[in-house]
């Protein structure tokens, strides 16, 4: 799958019962009150851009404080701890395992439809002629229970894989996948995620820098920056060449003597570093914000929309942002006036059990800025 994603299909997916979304922008902002599902369809992109990865499905449970834990060694049985974090990722959680539709979500765009399906199952091991070990999918459960293990179902391309409740537990719940959701994960495309607190620390920001170090990539991280701090004039990260010296990024600006910590900055450029430092190395793909607010003052986000535009332009980047705040709603449509057709506003709104949405494009976008309508 390439950029970009005109229509986006989510069923089945945490609050998504059936989400429609359709002639999506290149930059979209998704606005809503709490529980409407902003933050499920970001996941759910994570999810279909790498292809239902084991690593960026422990990384989504982990995030949400729904991580397996290890349980007693050797543990086979029911395992119903485990089973219910996975059950988490469907509509109808808490319902017990085994009462859930499938997840289903496509995309249009690029150079063929994308489909992906996750089920939930019970899984077992068998071996082969050769001796080898392997998943299978017990349907009739005919096994004992404790001979089985929950495990999730993932067919995409015509090929289905297993993913066993072990796979899951490969990956630590001591918050690695937390420090480092912002590096481009296992994707088919690229896709790199900006947590709503992405800006707290610099050291896990630090392969993203290497990446676009000496390139003219550099030179764009540099000017967003100064829409905050114009005094700014280089930056780079330092540290990390022992076990217990985590890396960190400095700034040398007109306003200090030497080089200093950019958390001297403040959150604000804290944030906006790594929103600009995840751009540019999603070159081709894709890029998404959760709270794309968080630390940012009102009076810079206007510009920081602008930079987003243009810097999604010239990378071929799609950006997928969420915010319920006014300001940055604001904002984004003030951005989107100047780049007419780029921007898509997506508002959810909840209706019983329903998430709906309402999509503002162009004019209905200058309207709504002009007027005053309430969009979040």
């Amino acid at each position: 799958m390439k950029t970009r994603i005109s229509d986006l299909t989510i069923e089945q997916f945490r609050s998504l019962r059936e989400l429609g979304l359709e002639r999506l922008g290149r930059v979209n902002l998704i606005t809503g009150r709490n529980n409407t599902g902003k933050s499920s369809v970001l996941e759910a992109l994570r999810i279909l851009v790498s292809d239902a990865s084991p690593a960026v499905l422990a990384s989504i449970l982990q995030y949400r404080e729904e991580d397996v834990d290890e349980g007693e060694e050797g543990a086979r049985a029911v395992e119903t701890g485990g089973a219910s974090q996975l059950v988490s990722l469907f509509t109808g959680f808490p319902q017990l395992f085994g009462t859930h539709k499938p997840i289903l979500i496509a995309a249009n765009g690029g150079e063929r439809p994308v489909r992906l399906t996750i089920a939930l199952g019970w899984l077992s091991e068998e071996r082969d002629e050769e001796g080898i070990r392997k998943w299978v999918l017990n349907r009739e459960q005919l096994l004992p229970e404790e001979e089985m293990t929950p495990g999730l179902v993932v067919e995409s391309g015509g090929a289905r894989r297993l993913l066993p409740l072990a796979y899951f537990r490969r990956f630590s719940p001591s918050g690695r996948f937390l420090r480092t959701q912002l590096l481009s994960e296992e994707t088919h495309v690229p896709c790199v995620f900006v947590s709503p607190y992405g800006g707290e620390g610099t050291a896990s920001l630090g392969p993203l820098w290497d990446k676009i170090a000496l390139t003219d990539r550099e030179r764009d991280v540099v000017e967003a920056l100064r829409i905050v701090a114009p005094e700014v004039e280089r930056v780079s990260m330092v540290g990390g060449e022992a076990p217990r010296r985590a890396r960190r990024a400095i700034v040398r600006a007109t306003s200090f003597p030497r080089p200093v910590p950019l958390r001297s900055f403040g959150d604000g450029l804290n944030r906006l570093f790594g929103i600009v430092l995840s751009l540019v190395n999603a070159k081709n793909g894709l890029l998404l914000i959760d709270e794309f607010e968080n630390g940012m003052h009102h009076t810079i986000q206007l510009d920081v929309w602008r930079a987003i535009f243009r810097l999604s332009r010239d990378l071929n980047v799609q950006v997928f942002a969420t915010s319920h705040s006014w300001d940055a709603v604001e904002a984004f449509q003030k951005a989107a006036a100047e780049d007419p057709s780029e921007g898509l506003l997506i508002r959810l709104s909840r209706k019983g059990e329903a998430v709906i949405p309402t999509l503002f494009r162009d004019q209905e976008l200058a309207v709504a800025a002009r007027e005053h309508i309430e969009v979040r």
